[in-house]
């Protein structure tokens, strides 16, 4: 790996290094296919050569819109083979993005294997010059089925690629307004890569389990280094299929965002309630000291809870689970507590697309509690007078496609990236984030609010899927509730109770109990400055389409605002 300068050096280094029958792995029709080291190589010369032939040039830009699976690596690898730009674009991204970012990537080239984004948006790709479709029925005359391109000759590039070339273009998901396309260097990935072989040494007989989205550059970061280290690489074919997937897999590592762990905590203290009487009470005590305790401390009931409760718990994630690498968005003290007193090591990290995107993180070289860790090798970082993180180094970015206004913004004239994050860094040097400098809110009466901690109070619970604060420069603070709405219909059900539209649901007395239950505990917690007065049940599931989730599945704090403008004005008893 040392070896390695671009993303171009990846397939080669496969080629000579990694034996793996069954090195990558996905899902057709509820059966494990599986793809050699050999054929996925084999592969990605068959697409460069293919790409090349139908005029796809060093420089060129081509969209990815895909669902993760190999074929995605296959196709952006070739890509890097030639030196072109690949432009990862969400599977479910709104068609109004969709179009943004063809146009503003300038793309002609696209490879869509997601029925749902061809059936939105075909009417804008007639004027694209090729799209490669994977199992999708088209009429298209611009477009060739995946079978049918891929079936060339094997051919490496002799393209000469630059370490600084841009190699990828990733848009920011638009939680705050228009995605910028964060233009991403070979060395940028590849420093990345190198930096994270250092803290999560892997082995052959490791073997991951993959379901975020290849179009983060979390986990395509992350892909990359799993493919250059051999391991066998599982793909998930739905999310909501991931807790059977562990048990079947059995990984010995998996990177999530923390709602994933925030689900299985819910899961695992419901089964209390089930339980007979003595399995509830040894329940009961195993999952209040594991909530309660300090970190990776014991008492004389510890050994007995790691025989009885915590191993059982652990197969839940397959029962062979070394690392699992959480990011995207903080983790609570809660849940890093809980799980890491169970027995599940929990290494959580920090970045941002533009970074590359790992700033900082635990890892087994180096850990502490509630950190993020400390920053990784190559990228220096300090903290600024008013509290905000900078860094620099070999993972920046080379600026936003386009928008130099906003790089100049962004990177200052010494090449410190400004991140907009509040954080603290400690005399071991671990980085701890405070939250966004956009959500620490300051309300009328001079108090700043820290959004994202209450939300996650808000958040902490099975009924709740997501919750947004309202504070600005208001007299006392407020939020929006989204209720997980399967969840609260099959808790209705159960009680008999009968309703016929979502607004009948939500205006169920049970249901606004419920919520009120939700605020109160949500209160315990807080501040006085920091509780909750008043709040609104929203009744509309947030979705891409109504612009409320982005693509990367986290609410828009500014859409949200903007939807339901003039509710929270009528809970301030504002006019409009």
């Amino acid at each position: 790996m040392l070896d390695l300068s671009t993303l171009q050096d990846i397939p080669i280094y496969i080629e000579h290094n990694i034996d793996n029958q069954s090195f990558i792995n996905y899902l057709k029709d509820a059966n494990w296919q599986s793809i050699s080291s050999e054929l996925f190589v084999e592969n990605i010369y068959k697409l460069s050569a293919a790409f090349s032939m139908v005029g796809v040039r060093q420089g060129t830009t081509v969209a990815i819109v895909s669902n993760s699976s190999p074929f995605w690596l296959m196709v952006d690898y070739a890509l890097q083979d030639l030196g072109a730009i690949s432009v990862p674009i969400f599977a479910n991204i709104s068609s109004e993005n969709f179009i943004y970012q063809l146009e503003d990537a300038e793309i002609k080239f696209i490879y869509m294997a997601s029925h749902e984004c061809y059936d939105k948006t075909k009417e804008h790709l007639s004027s694209m010059k090729l799209i490669i479709t994977h199992n999708i029925e088209t009429d298209n005359t611009n477009s060739i089925d995946f079978d049918s391109f891929i079936d060339v000759k094997p051919k490496r590039s002799t393209n000469k690629i630059n370490k600084n070339d841009c190699a990828t273009i990733v848009y920011t998901s638009g939680s705050t307004g228009i995605p910028k396309g964060v233009e991403l260097s070979h060395n940028n990935i590849i420093t990345q890569l190198k930096n994270t072989s250092l803290e999560f040494p892997l082995t052959e007989r490791d073997r991951t389990l993959s379901f975020l989205p290849l179009a983060h550059i979390f986990e395509r970061m992350v892909m990359s280094y799993y493919l250059v280290s051999g391991i066998s690489i599982f793909f998930a074919d739905d999310v909501k299929n991931v807790g059977n997937l562990m048990k079947e897999v059995k990984p010995t590592l998996m990177t999530v965002v923390p709602r994933v762990l925030e689900k299985i905590y819910i899961k695992m203290h419901d089964a209390v309630v089930s339980a007979p009487l003595l399995k509830k009470l040894i329940l009961t005590l195993a999952l209040s000291e594991a909530d309660n305790k300090n970190i990776k401390s014991s008492t004389i009931f510890t050994s007995m809870f790691n025989k009885l409760v915590y191993t059982k718990m652990l197969e839940a994630f397959g029962g062979n689970m070394r690392y699992v690498i959480s990011g995207g968005a903080p983790l609570s003290r809660q849940h890093e507590r809980f799980f890491t007193n169970i027995g599940l090591e929990i290494y959580q990290g920090y970045g941002l697309t533009e970074t590359s995107p790992v700033i900082c993180a635990n890892s087994p070289m180096s850990k502490k509690a509630y950190t993020c860790g400390r920053a990784y090798k190559n990228s220096e970082v300090k903290i600024t007078s008013d509290g905000e993180l900078l860094t620099r180094g070999d993972s920046i970015m080379l600026g936003y496609h386009n928008q130099e206004l906003k790089t100049s913004e962004a990177i200052d004239s010494d090449g410190w990236f400004h991140t907009g994050d509040l954080a603290s860094l400690d005399e071991d040097g671990y980085i701890s984030i405070q939250g966004r400098k956009k959500e620490l809110f300051k309300t009328s009466n001079g108090k700043y609010i820290s959004a994202i901690h209450i939300e996650q109070l808000l958040t902490q619970n099975r009924w709740c899927d997501h919750a947004i604060v309202v504070a600005e420069n208001k007299p006392f603070i407020s939020a929006l509730l989204f209720l997980d709405i399967p969840v609260i219909q099959e808790y209705v059900r159960t009680k008999n109770i009968f309703y016929e539209t979502l607004d009948e649901l939500h205006d169920l007395e049970i249901i606004q109990t419920l919520a009120q239950k939700i605020v109160n505990q949500a209160n315990k917690h807080l501040n006085h400055e920091e509780k909750i007065r008043k709040y609104i049940l929203v009744k509309d599931e947030p979705s891409i389409d109504n612009h409320m989730l982005t693509p990367s599945m986290k609410v828009s704090r500014s859409s949200v605002y903007a939807r339901y403008e003039k509710e929270i004005e009528l809970l301030y008893g504002e006019k409009s």
